[in-house]
């Protein structure tokens, strides 16, 4: 299965016969970025937008932050928890709207369940977020008692076989799993559908506004009217008739999916081609130079047999009436493979990103980030689309704007998702400016790095489901994409391969999504041919990371959420001092690796600071359980102080195993600059900062892949203490050990580890004998460097004895 850590699962979209019709009000590229400069003419009707930033609960329990802005554009991120997807949704831009549709839905989308009740940006108009409604309003078409039989559904009035009822957010995760569980056992026709339920469909509420046609609708092109004056010039344009036409590979008229757009600025002119797609058509557009990008289709894309070539005409001078004709003959074949392939059968996946860039800055076509578009333009080959060759017309260097051409192959052994998915190739052709004329390279073993990889379950007293993902990010000069293979694999070793075109170009950021549902994100990195990097996964309780915080982040960094990553090294140091204040970037999700870490919130979350023994804050008392301390602003005095910081937390998807770090440490404002790294800046990156020295506890424990250990047995605790990214290792530093078999109530004497090497240390403990009393270990480490600073890391419920 191909799953994006943010966009979810694309294969999912075809499985479910998705039909999304790009209302042609819409730039055709619906991958584009939530900021989409594009102007978007019949966006949805409002007037003066408010600007805000709304939690929206959606019918399957999945959660997704909303921020509007005054313009009325929308930025989506996800939040942890909610429903069974893991994370996994797919996410596209359709008339100025963004719709997030979780996994477990995307089977119904065209059958069973109206796309409208995940379009986000409607749900927040309609006064339908979590900060206004308790529920979601619906229209179920089944008799009462079906209706009345859905997870989460209250129903207020039937009549006949509709049902008016309501779908209860904080009981939706049921309706989610249901959903879940019933596509994925259904087969044939009975795919995307529910027992006796026809449709489920968005009920607007009283005096909400008229929520936009359904996607699956074409609607009209979405350029200016001929004679308007253009939006970022005074100056009256001359207009002209520009007619496309096309002609499929095998010869015959083809129909069209795509964009035309003026390349000096799209504001200008940007019109659509509808999905399913259409024949010749005219434009009247202003005096200009054009680019034109269409798949040319041998018959609309709801004909599953019907052949496909994108064709693109970067630059189309337009100073007369003009014709074009696309002629898909031209293109060539898109099928990169393996030199030596494996004896394994393998699964693949290919897909193209290719993004016109106009002078102004507007975009079309299929970001590198935004490949779940390839559905609509039929640029996206797997095996649920019944694996469609790729073609694509060569091109030159374009003159005026900018054009970025990436290929992107996944290759799996044996299956593309579950256990007995074996090793997977992630191969990346960045082309940059031009679409080459050969496209059918065979890429040797010696150029593919190797990535040997160990996932471990997390500790539970439940049969764990084991991993939910783990792939990877890369990022490209000119975007970042993060589709891979690698859904719900076995936990244990295994081996993965990566390979890019460009290689001092191009970095890797690997990915485990865990069995509770983290996200858990490791170092971005360049990998030369041939290299060979080992990786653990999930080892260990939780404890605050010790890696600089990305700036830029595909999820949620110090910027917010984006699509545009073009300094994917550029970090702020973690906690560093400039004058009187220090900025502090927490993360409680490291694991064995140091450096790991991930964006996710906290079920509960408290953290105080002191200064000279006296207390200064205490955040997240009173139960207020959301809180994340990223960025932490200390007040610090003008002068050598001593200091205690402590944060409790417990994750989201482990509740029952909280963490506790308290850090002491001596700062003054004259400490010593930070050396840091080019790609590194202080909180304020205009002047200089010292680091806080604050020291960082992470568990090497030997446990098996269920993270559990023998019980009666003896058992070596090894543990790394380190300071955070970017700094000297701490000297002259001792550590030791307690441990607790009741949840911390009481512990152990203190035990002195022994120091290895490279920070290291280990304690040798003696397990009790397992019983239903005593089956669970908890730990704490107390470490003193030799500068004074000091930290007490406990772990309740760090691991779990076997039985």
């Amino acid at each position: 299965m191909t799953f994006h850590h943010r966009l979810g699962s694309a294969r999912l979209l075809a499985a479910a016969g998705l039909a999304l019709a790009l209302a042609a009000g819409a730039a055709p590229a619906a991958a584009a970025p939530p900021q989409d400069p594009i102007p978007h003419t019949d966006a949805p009707a409002t007037t003066g937008p408010e600007a805000r930033t709304s939690t929206v609960t959606l019918l399957t329990g999945d959660r997704f932050q909303v921020a509007v802005d005054e313009r009325g554009r929308q930025q989506v991120s996800r939040l942890p928890g909610g429903g069974p997807a893991g994370g996994a949704f797919s996410q596209f831009t359709l008339g100025g709207d963004t719709y997030v549709v979780p996994s477990e839905a995307v089977p119904y989308l065209g059958k069973t369940i109206d796309l409208r009740l995940f379009n986000v940006g409607y749900l927040v108009r309609a006064k339908l977020d979590d900060e206004r409604s308790a529920t979601l309003p619906v229209t179920v078409r089944a008799d009462r008692a079906r209706a009345e039989a859905l997870p989460a559904t209250s129903v207020t009035a039937a009549a006949g076989r509709a049902a008016t009822a309501t779908v209860t957010k904080k009981e939706a995760p049921e309706l989610g799993r249901l959903l879940a569980e019933t596509w994925r056992t259904a087969k044939g026709d009975a795919t995307g559908t529910l027992p006796g339920i026809e449709r489920i469909e968005l009920a607007v509420p009283e005096g909400a506004p008229e929520p936009p046609p359904s996607p699956l609708a074409t609607g009209k092109p979405a350029g200016k009217p001929a004679g308007k004056p253009a939006e970022r010039g005074g100056k009256e344009p001359t207009y002209y008739m520009l007619t496309v036409d096309s002609i499929a590979r095998d010869g015959t008229p083809g129909t069209m999916i795509g964009a035309v757009q003026n390349v000096s600025d799209g504001a200008l002119a940007t019109f659509a081609f509808a999905y399913p797609g259409e024949g010749k058509k005219s434009f009247m557009v202003p005096e200009g130079t054009y680019s034109i990008m269409a798949s040319v289709l041998t018959a609309p894309a709801t004909d599953l047999t019907s052949e496909t070539a994108l064709v693109i005409e970067p630059e189309v001078r337009v100073g007369a009436d003009t014709s074009v004709v696309l002629d898909a003959r031209k293109a060539v074949r898109y099928r990169p493979t393996l030199a030596s392939p494996p004896q394994a059968p393998l699964i693949r996946s290919d897909s193209l990103s290719f993004v016109r860039t106009s002078a102004a800055g507007d975009e079309s076509g299929i970001s590198p980030s935004g490949l779940l578009a390839g559905f609509i333009w039929q640029t996206y080959s797997d095996p649920v689309t019944g694996s469609p060759d790729l073609y694509v017309t060569p091109t030159k260097r374009v003159k005026q704007g900018d054009f970025k051409f990436t290929g992107f192959t996944l290759l799996a052994e044996n299956a593309d998702s579950g256990p007995e998915m074996g090793a997977t190739y992630k191969l990346v052709f960045a082309y940059g400016d031009t679409v080459p004329r050969e496209l059918t390279p065979a890429v040797k073993k010696p150029e593919l790095a190797t990535v040997r990889s160990t996932l471990y379950n997390t500790a539970s007293d439940a049969a764990s489901p084991g991993p939910t993902t783990r792939g990877s990010t890369v990022f490209l000069p000119w975007g970042w994409s993060d589709a891979s293979h690698g859904y719900l694999p076995a936990a244990g070793d295994r081996v993965d391969y990566v390979y890019s075109t460009r290689p001092n170009e191009t970095y890797w950021q690997h990915v485990m999504s865990a069995d509770t549902g983290e996200v858990i994100q490791g170092e971005r990195r360049k990998l030369r041919p041939g290299e060979t990097i080992e990786e653990v996964w999930n080892l260990g309780p939780r404890t605050p990371s010790a890696a600089a915080t990305y700036v830029q982040e595909t999820l949620l960094g110090v910027g917010g959420p984006s699509t545009v990553v073009d300094e994917p090294l550029l970090q702020v140091c973690l906690a560093c001092r400039q004058g009187s204040l220090g900025s502090v970037y927490l993360n409680g999700f490291a694991d064995s690796a140091p450096l790991h870490s991930t964006s996710e919130t906290y079920a509960a979350s408290r953290t105080m600071f002191y200064r000279d023994g006296g207390l200064v804050f205490d955040l997240g008392t009173g139960g207020y359980q959301p809180y994340r301390p990223m960025p932490l602003s200390l007040p610090l005095a003008p002068r050598p102080a001593d200091y205690r910081l402590v944060w409790d937390f417990a994750a989201q998807g482990n509740p029952q195993s909280p963490s506790r770090t308290e850090w002491t440490f001596r700062s003054g404002p004259h400490d010593a600059a930070a050396k840091l790294p080019r790609t590194v800046q202080c909180a304020d990156a205009t002047s200089r900062c010292s680091f806080l020295p604050l020291l960082f506890v992470h568990w090497d424990l030997p446990l098996d892949l269920d993270s559990r250990a023998r019980a009666g047995e003896r058992f070596d605790v090894a543990f790394r203490v380190s300071h955070q990214q970017h700094q000297a290792k701490p000297t002259g530093v001792r550590a030791t050990l307690e441990v607790s078999y009741d949840d911390g109530r009481t512990w152990s004497a203190p035990t002195t580890a022994t120091a290895g090497r490279d920070g290291t240390f280990t304690a040798p403990i003696m397990h009790p004998e397992y019983s239903e009393q005593v089956r669970w270990v908890s730990l704490r480490v107390t470490a003193q460097a030799g500068d004074g600073s000091t930290v007490t890391q406990t772990n309740i419920r760090a691991y779990r004895l076997a039985g």
